[in-house]
């Protein structure tokens, strides 16, 4: 990149002993030599050029890669309610777009920037070297073209951040759309969902033009002040010639070096929008890589498994920072090593939320959770979740293969492991009989295999992680009743020897559970299966009125 801008003074220094020595004074030697040099030094920087930038491409894609996994990492690891708070598509669109930005600045516009400020450099000192009387029109103008850069680079930036944010909005509603896209169909939503596309469309087209509009107006600005200087040079020049104290040669080559000055500024102006695009994305890349993960400490390549687990929610009082109401107040509950309880109740009713409390997604108001009598508050989050495996009552899978879905919580399990929890999972049969067996693509959020053939894969999962605590969030719900037994049966065998908490709309359940408790108002009942019966009833009745 230097050695490519250092050839740029030669080219216009070449050009005053071509006209003065082979032109004027038709020297046979330099009308020979003269024009090799030039073709030399063009070779010379065309291949400069090439070397330059190869490398700083490559430089600008393996960094730009090495940012994309540490903020992918980054996100992952952000706290779950961070992530819930998050613009809706902010995810992929600081991985894709902002990672995108931050690369074009650092491969294209850092180059232009560094070679074009070089460039300007060398032909500065040759334009004073060979006049400085006819420099001083370009140092009066160059002030005005500078500040001119500066008041559109602000704007820029202002213009780019808003733009980010109205691309991560745009993300967002494709990204609902595409996982909803069987309600927009059944609903006859289609018009809504264009309509609404539409209209964030149109905001973000109107941003980008404002930033258009900003950076166009710098062009014609500094064509105008170069125009003014240009001419100042020739006046200036034209009466240093009469005066012959400057031959044709320097003056052609002034104002050849002159004219080869303004393409870098013209250059630089241009790149100062990428830059911008670059400098807002790398803000708010790196305002995600500063935040603090929630997992305190590093990842444990050895999960730590407590011996026992026992669970206890003490005087427990939660409510969430953007609601008034409580959804636990002093809420207690002992629950024994290996014990299986079971949560009931209507939507609303907290069940869920305890789990997340429990995960350590969300904190507690006040009060306590301990687990084999350790304070959750004291205990790194890395150590809790080694404690928990989830089968959730919708199957998150991964767009990978049955082997990758089952070992994501244990990498490192061997074959005969692997088809042991499958086997307990009642999922072995299934799985045999794909083409693919195990290494078979289950497709995006699983959609290849069947909602019982998923939840298998879940429970299988769970086996391999072997946690001592089970968290079952409805996990037979959304099932027909012959997926529901082989999904029974493999829940069956998973809860053994676990301190299991099962979440149930259903008080009815055919899984072994030593306790069932109806939670209503942040409370727990205890009590028969017709009282709880009754309790889900008349709390459904009185939250819909007819």
């Amino acid at each position: 990149m230097i050695a490519s801008a250092a050839f740029e003074p030669l080219l216009p220094a070449l050009m005053a002993p071509l006209i003065d020595e082979s032109m004027i004074a038709r020297n046979p030697e330099s009308i020979v030599w003269i024009p090799v040099y030039i073709v030399l030094v063009y070779i010379a920087r065309g291949l400069t050029e090439f070397l330059g930038s190869v490398s700083s491409q490559y430089v600008a894609h393996k960094t730009i890669a090495n940012l994309r996994s540490k903020l992918f990492a980054a996100q992952v690891d952000l706290p779950k309610q961070t992530i819930n708070d998050d613009e809706p598509g902010s995810f992929t669109s600081r991985i894709i777009f902002n990672c995108s930005q931050v690369r074009q600045a650092v491969s294209t516009a850092w180059m232009i920037l560094v070679k074009d400020s070089l460039v300007i450099i060398g032909l500065m000192i040759f334009l004073l070297y060979t006049s400085w009387q006819m420099s001083l029109a370009i140092f009066v103008i160059a002030p005005v073209i500078a500040h001119t850069i500066k008041i559109t680079n602000r704007k820029m930036r202002a213009s780019n951040q808003r733009l980010q944010n109205w691309m991560a909005q745009l993300t967002g509603f494709i990204e609902d759309s595409a996982h909803s896209i069987d309600e927009i169909k059944i609903f006859s939503g289609h018009q809504d969902q264009i309509d609404g596309f539409n209209d964030l469309n149109r905001s973000l087209v109107k941003e980008q033009m404002r930033v258009v509009k900003v950076q166009s107006l710098v062009t014609p600005v500094v064509q105008i002040l170069t125009a003014i200087s240009i001419g100042g040079v020739i006046l200036v020049g034209s009466n240093l010639s009469a005066q012959d104290l400057m031959s044709p040669g320097e003056f052609v080559a002034y104002i050849t070096a002159m004219g080869m000055l303004f393409s870098p500024i013209k250059r630089l102006t241009g790149v100062a929008a990428i830059l911008q695009q670059g400098l807002a994305a790398a803000d708010s890349i790196y305002e995600t890589l500063d935040s603090p993960s929630d997992l305190q400490v590093n990842r444990n390549p050895k999960p730590t498994k407590f011996s026992r687990a026992p669970i206890k929610f003490d005087a427990l009082t939660f409510r969430y920072t953007n609601s008034q109401d409580y959804v636990f107040r002093n809420f207690n509950l002992d629950i024994a090593d290996q014990e299986t309880v079971s949560l009931t109740g209507p939507s609303g009713s907290g069940k869920t939320t305890l789990f997340s409390l429990l995960a350590g997604f969300i904190k507690p108001t006040d009060g306590s959770i301990y687990i084999n009598n350790q304070n959750l508050d004291s205990m790194p989050l890395s150590l809790l979740r080694d404690q928990i495996s989830l089968v959730p009552q919708t199957s998150n899978l991964f767009n990978t293969s049955i082997l990758h879905n089952v070992t994501i919580g244990n990498p490192t399990a061997t074959e005969e492991e692997i088809r042991e929890a499958l086997y307990l999972a009642n999922a072995l049969e299934f799985v045999e009989s794909l083409p693919d067996k195990w290494l078979t693509t289950v497709g995006p959020r699983g959609m290849n295999l069947s909602g019982g053939q998923r939840q298998r894969v879940n429970i299988a999962r769970a086996f391999l992680k072997d946690a001592p605590i089970l968290l079952l969030d409805e996990p037979t719900s959304a099932l027909d009743k012959k997926n529901r037994d082989a999904v029974l049966m493999g829940l069956e065998n998973l809860m053994r020897n676990r301190t299991t908490i099962i979440i149930s709309h259903q008080p009815e359940t055919l899984l072994s559970i030593d306790r069932t408790f109806l939670i209503k108002q942040g409370q727990l009942i205890d009590s028969t299966e017709s009282d709880i019966r009754a309790g889900i009833v008349l709390s459904d009745r009185s939250s819909n009125p007819q």
